[in-house]
């Protein structure tokens, strides 16, 4: 019996053009929504668990704001207008792993050795454990640290496997323990979600964001507390973000595994050892940015605007001979593919991870297309810098012309 509905048409690996009836399309579509419905449940029934633990045992949960996804990252969301100065969330020091009172806080080198140690300790007792709700809601994130040298190579040398493997080599010649898997599971989450004091409980599901920080952590002698800052507070909304502090793309993707929204800090270093920096911003680059610029942009609450025009004032007052100087380094960086063939690359490995089932090789492929994007960030962030010199340059040059 034929249909009458329309087919859909996809094309074969081959080429060849095959057709869907429109109603399994629609299923296929309603399996997928339903599916990525199912995660947000569990996330949010995950976050809720956790909440009521952190209550139940001394702590305080502001109920203005709550987990929410968008573009597939996870994030905090504010639910109503939060005003500043208002507490977004108290942690008794009992529940922070790590710092028993505000005397007693995280030391370093031994101090985190032994913050690893007990993390992996309390995921070994599973429900046994007093923070297995908090434990239980972190994510397997992936970090260089995890990629074989294979996936390392994709990084075409913009993160060595020195330094990606730089906390491993730490943990192994610092701490007295053997790095297994739940060890490791509890370095990387170290890496990735401690603060100042150690891992604290709701505090580290807030994404990072120096450019629109609204919130940042205090110490008092209960524990410790999260507050709003900056000014008119937070509106219904907004995400809530921290800042991991300013650091460099490098060190951020070694650490976190992504690469921020702006501002991002770049640098490189050429063949004959010269290193450039630069801040890179919406439409505007600050080229070899000074500390106080630096500092600027790290402890100040300001509009994109106000950013802007900091970054533009900056690499505007820089000589034309600098700005040449930076043109070159960047034209003399060569890598061995281009910003196109990866996005050939990049596409092609999407498609593959579609078809895989989670395994070890579903995670290289997975670590590949992280390593990849990261690559193309670099790579695009230099064609951008370069292209904002040149415009100052360019019109530097007309208004010479002008003149003359």
């Amino acid at each position: 019996m034929m249909s009458n509905q329309s087919p859909a048409v996809r094309t074969t690996k081959n080429g060849a053009f095959v057709s869907l009836p429109i109603s399994i399309c629609c299923w296929l579509l309603l399996l997928i929504s339903c599916s990525a419905n199912a995660s947000q449940r569990d996330a949010d029934a995950g976050y809720a668990r956790l909440q009521s633990w952190m209550r139940e045992n001394g702590g305080r949960v502001n109920d203005r704001f709550g987990i929410t996804e968008k573009d597939g990252i996870r994030g905090i969301q504010a639910f109503t207008d939060i005003e500043e100065g208002s507490e977004l969330l108290f942690c008794p020091w009992h529940l922070v792993i790590g710092s028993s009172s505000l005397q007693d806080q995280m030391k370093p080198g031994d101090g985190m050795c032994s913050v690893v140690d007990e993390m992996a300790k309390e995921i070994r007792l599973g429900v046994d454990s007093l923070w297995f709700p908090y434990l239980d809601h972190i994510g397997g994130q992936r970090l260089p640290a995890d990629f074989i040298s294979e996936v390392l190579l994709e990084l075409q040398g913009l993160l060595t496997t020195q330094d990606a493997t730089r906390h491993l080599r730490w943990f192994d010649q610092r701490c007295d323990g053997e790095l297994d898997g739940t060890a490791k599971q509890s370095l990387v989450a170290f890496i990735s979600r401690a603060s100042e004091v150690g891992m604290i409980p709701i505090y580290d599901l807030f994404n990072h964001h120096n450019g629109r920080r609204n919130a940042k952590l205090t110490v008092t002698e209960e524990g410790v507390q999260l507050l709003v800052v900056g000014n008119g507070g937070i509106s219904s909304g907004d995400e809530i973000y921290l800042s991991y502090g300013l650091k460099t793309a490098s060190t951020m993707y070694r650490d976190y595994g992504f690469v921020e929204e702006w501002p991002i800090a770049w640098n490189f270093q050429t063949a004959g050892g010269n290193n450039f920096a630069f801040l890179e911003f919406p439409d505007v680059v600050a080229i070899n940015p000074s500390a106080d610029l630096l500092r600027a942009v790290w402890q100040s609450n300001i509009s994109l605007e106000e950013y802007l025009s900091l970054a533009t004032t900056h690499t505007e007052s820089l000589s034309s001979v600098d700005l040449e100087t930076f043109v070159t380094a960047v034209e003399n960086e060569h890598f061995p593919t281009t910003f196109e063939g990866d996005e050939v690359t990049l596409a092609l490995l999407i498609e593959q991870e579609g078809g895989t089932i989670a395994n070890d090789s579903s995670d290289n492929i997975s670590d590949r297309i992280s390593a990849i994007r990261y690559r193309m960030a670099h790579k695009k962030a230099l064609a951008s810098a370069k292209l904002y010199c040149n415009g100052i340059l360019t019109k530097r040059m007309s208004m010479g012309s002008q003149e003359l």
